[in-house]
């Protein structure tokens, strides 16, 4: 036997080992896979025990938000996504079952992690703490600090805590947007812009060095209007004067400067809260109020009072279901926090293949988007109503352009007082680098057989093209205008006067008759039971289920520490500032995926959803 063979028998059974010990423990990773993977899935809670006269602890955390979307493990890392957030539905349902579960005493409002919360979700959430308060039972509030929407919340609160180092400080509603003309310019890219609507403000950030005279006019005016609403309302709430709450936040330096710059001191002796406690001190509160054998106060998470106050049930023969679209709305499947024309266009076929399902509500939270995804949403929604099931619109925090276009031809539509909505218009923008690309002495040349061929980003924008965009903005805002006409009752000349891009609150758009009454979630599925003729009847989430690998990724990022990168206080800090607003612009550019390149999407319905602390 020769030593080649005899090397070569060796490195073939070392091969065949190898292979089987790759085999071997591929097969265990997917078995430990799996038995993870099943103990996420199926492990059942510790069964929840509610406290006799306790009190739940109502801590929202995030955003507040209609439907989570997906943790995403590189947004987070890039600190450009909500690493939290809390449904809406689970707050309201926390407070409705409190005020009539006889074991609970009251609820404590711990705010201090609330983050970004729409002004109509702030009025929202007020109307269930309203409710709440006429069951009797305590409601109180403590915040080592209180951000301007944390105190909103904070105000209906029978007593209100604050640290004694605590601040309260309220900055108003507005925010300042970057503007990118200059850089552009400088860059040597060219952002044509195709438009229908004197107020479509989307385009002005890569246009303009700033906002323009009628884009400002009309976002004072709705910032002016949410603003009075707020102070109205926390004026009542705390039995002083709205003038002397609009003191207070327009003389605030001045008013610190008068108690010797103490912050929590100042909010104490105008009247914004009750008393000033450490930790300790609310604590003492709590056990006062509702003490345990051991001194520590008896309280109960609100996640597991929910989870003790849920009992499953059986579905209904008759049945309205609420589909949410929430999110940017975009073309193809998208996830959740998003609004995909095909995910969302699915939902609404299983609405309206399902004999249970008897009306449908759609709740909107949406700035717009893709113009052909809109249509393609729309139509599958027309298709609904022609199956004889009414279709009713809730308006969330927002429901501006694309958002608005989905929802007109709605049977009836429901927005908050609060809700941003209108900003009827349609818009086209394609950049090109053909004068960055000559800076650097690259050049584009070719060959075509029609005026259209070579129409890129590289050779810039040619005559024949702008015409096709700009002819087909115009049609495209034609067809906005019709379909609201036809939705709404009213002449094209009525839409038009108060579309052209302008946004509105959500009482303006009732005065215009762009919506039809004023309500929330709950009263859009009344009048859609009311519009199906339905006496019993029950309401549920038609929503698409997350996939095993989806769960499991969620589990991970939540349970495994994979949000710290995104958590640090440095990197939240930098993406508070400038950059964030850099990389959301540019991502917006780089997410836009209509195939016309056609748009209606509302730019500044975002500065109502952040808070300011």
């Amino acid at each position: 036997m020769s030593l080649r063979s005899l090397t070569g028998r060796f490195f073939r059974l070392l091969g065949r080992i190898l292979d089987a010990l790759r085999v071997f423990f591929g097969r265990l990773f997917f078995l430990l896979f799996l038995i993870v993977l099943l103990s996420l899935l199926f492990s059942g809670p510790a069964r929840v025990q509610v406290p006799e006269d306790g009190l739940v602890i109502l801590d929202p955390k995030g955003a507040i938000v209609e439907q989570p979307g997906l943790l995403d493990p590189q947004s987070l890392l890039l600190g450009s996504a909500e690493v939290t957030a809390t449904p809406l539905r689970d707050v309201l349902d926390t407070l409705e079952h409190a005020a009539t579960d006889p074991r609970i005493r009251g609820v404590v409002l711990d705010l201090t992690e609330l983050t970004a919360v729409a002004p109509a979700v702030l009025e929202t959430l007020g109307a269930a703490l309203e409710r709440y308060r006429e069951s009797g039972k305590s409601l109180i509030a403590h915040g080592d600090y209180y951000s301007q929407a944390q105190y909103f919340l904070a105000s209906w609160a029978d007593t209100v805590y604050l640290h004694p180092m605590g601040q309260l400080m309220l900055p108003g509603y507005g925010g300042s947007q970057l503007y990118f003309a200059s850089l552009l310019e400088k860059l040597g890219i060219n952002v044509h812009i195709f438009r229908v609507g004197t107020h479509k403000a989307a385009v002005e950030p890569f246009s303009l060095d700033g906002m323009s005279d009628l884009s400002r006019a009309n976002m004072q005016q709705l910032v002016d209007e949410l603003w009075a609403r707020y102070l109205n309302q926390v004026a009542a709430n705390r039995g002083i004067t709205p003038e002397a709450l609009r003191s207070y936040a327009n003389d605030y330096p001045a008013h610190l400067l008068a108690v010797g710059g103490d912050t929590a001191r100042v909010a104490l002796e105008h009247g914004l809260v009750d008393e000033l406690v450490s930790q300790p001190q609310f604590r003492a509160r709590l056990s006062a109020l509702a003490g345990a054998a051991g001194g520590n106060p008896r309280t109960i998470s609100y996640q597991d009072f929910l989870l003790a106050s849920h009992f499953p049930q059986l579905p209904a023969a008759s049945e309205v279901g609420v589909i949410v679209a929430e999110g940017t709305i975009d073309m193809g499947e998208q996830p959740r926090g998003a609004i995909g024309a095909d995910s969302l266009v699915a939902l609404i076929r299983d609405a309206r293949r399902d004999e249970r399902i008897k009306a449908v509500v759609l709740r909107v939270d949406s700035p717009g988007g893709s113009a052909l995804a809109s249509e393609l949403i729309r139509q599958e929604l027309e298709q609904l109503q022609e199956s004889g099931k009414p279709l009713v619109v809730s308006m969330g925090g927002t429901a501006a352009s694309g958002g608005y276009w989905i929802s007109a031809m709605a049977d009836e539509i429901w927005a908050s007082p609060a809700t941003v909505t209108g900003s009827i218009g349609i818009f086209g923008l394609v950049p090109t680098v053909e004068e960055g690309l000559g800076k650097l002495g690259v050049r584009a040349d070719g060959v075509s057989t029609t005026p259209l061929t070579r129409a890129d980003p590289l050779t810039g924008m040619s005559e024949a093209m702008a015409t096709v965009l700009q002819a087909s903005v115009e049609d495209g805002y034609r067809r906005f205008l019709q379909l609201v006409s036809d939705g709404r009752n009213l002449s094209i000349e009525q839409v038009d006067a108060v579309a052209q891009g302008q946004i509105w609150s959500g009482s303006q758009a009732l005065a215009f008759g762009l919506v039809d009454n004023l309500g929330e979630l709950d009263d859009a599925i009344t009048a859609a039971a009311r519009l199906a003729v339905l006496d019993n009847y029950e309401w549920r989430y038609i929503e698409k289920p997350l996939t095993p690998g989806e769960q499991f990724t969620q589990e991970l990022i939540r349970n495994f520490g994979m949000t710290t990168l995104g958590e640090a206080p440095w990197l939240q800090g930098l993406m508070r500032s400038g950059v964030q607003q850099t990389l959301q612009s540019v991502s917006t550019l780089a997410r836009f995926n209509d195939p016309r390149d056609l748009y209606s999407a509302c730019e500044f319905c975002g500065f109502l959803g952040q808070d300011s602390r």
